[in-house]
């Protein structure tokens, strides 16, 4: 009775084996795979928050844009205080508007780091283009970005959205000017440079002509927003023209028109940034 029962399980073992070879020699092309694929992501759009700010500085704007098809969150980066960054989320390339929501733990966002995860994000996912957002201090830091000299191993940027941005200075800034004396020339050039605006325009000349650039920001009745001086935001211009893709700016003087008030769940804000994300134009 043994050996019979011995017999029946080597019969057994070896159908299990036989058929288990046959199915891995059919199927062997079929099989998931978990490993990356460079090259087949679409697409991404950054997000910065501004001085002080954090995540909540942009998740309004990314959840009103996920509201729309193909559009949604995949990835965040957190910048630690030494300036480390930590990644988390699930990124699949069937997704068609990837959108990352890069935070500064410090709250001070800077053109280096965002350097750094650009060139992460390239070696990754092998992506050629992003699209760029910033709401105040992230506006400059992309500007500060922009008129790099050397972007060797980054991607390439494709359309650019500054949100209320103090490139020439705002009140209370150590080191700076007000902002709010700058008086502007036809072809926009602010009348007073700042610290932080004079290199940016000493090296406009690196600015991405693939990149069209929208600029949007507050007014409540004073040229301010209540904390940026209109003109310090239409500084951009002297910056871009003539090198952008493209150069369009829209002045906010709604009811939402104040400087924190430009990325919380605001109506128009957000149908500028649809828009302009989709087809890199706004219709009015």
């Amino acid at each position: 009775m043994t050996k019979k029962w011995g017999k029946v399980m080597l019969i057994i073992g070896i159908f299990l084996v036989v058929s288990g070879g046959a199915w891995w020699w059919v199927n062997r092309g079929e099989a998931p795979s978990t490993k990356r694929v460079a090259g087949t992501y679409q697409t991404p759009t950054l997000f910065v928050h501004g001085f002080g700010g954090g995540y909540g500085s942009e998740k309004d704007m990314i959840n009103d844009l996920s509201k729309h098809p193909g559009y949604r969150q995949v990835l965040r980066y957190t910048v630690t205080n030494t300036g480390q960054l930590s990644v988390s989320g699930s990124w699949s390339p069937s997704v068609r508007h990837p959108l990352i929501a890069i935070v500064f733990s410090s709250g001070r966002p800077d053109a280096t780091t965002l350097t750094k995860i650009l060139k992460q994000l390239k070696k990754r996912y092998g992506i050629q283009d992003f699209n760029a957002v910033g709401h105040s201090a992230g506006s400059a830091a992309w500007a500060d970005w922009a008129v790099t000299k050397d972007k060797k191993g980054e991607p390439t940027l494709q359309r650019l959205i500054t949100i209320a941005g103090p490139f020439n200075g705002f009140p209370g800034m150590p080191g700076m000017n007000s902002g709010q004396d700058i008086k502007l020339a036809s072809d926009g050039r602010p009348s007073v440079m700042s610290d932080r605006y004079k290199p940016m325009y000493e090296n406009r000349q690196y600015f991405p002509k693939t990149a069209a650039v929208l600029n949007l920001f507050g007014n409540l009745g004073k040229g301010s927003d209540g904390r940026v001086p209109v003109n310090s935001a239409r500084s951009l211009r002297y910056i871009v023209a003539g090198r952008a893709k493209s150069y369009t700016e829209r002045e906010i003087t709604n009811s939402k028109a104040q400087h924190s008030k430009l990325h919380e769940h605001n109506p128009l804000v957000n149908r500028y940034l649809y828009e302009f994300l989709s087809t890199g134009k706004i219709t009015n």
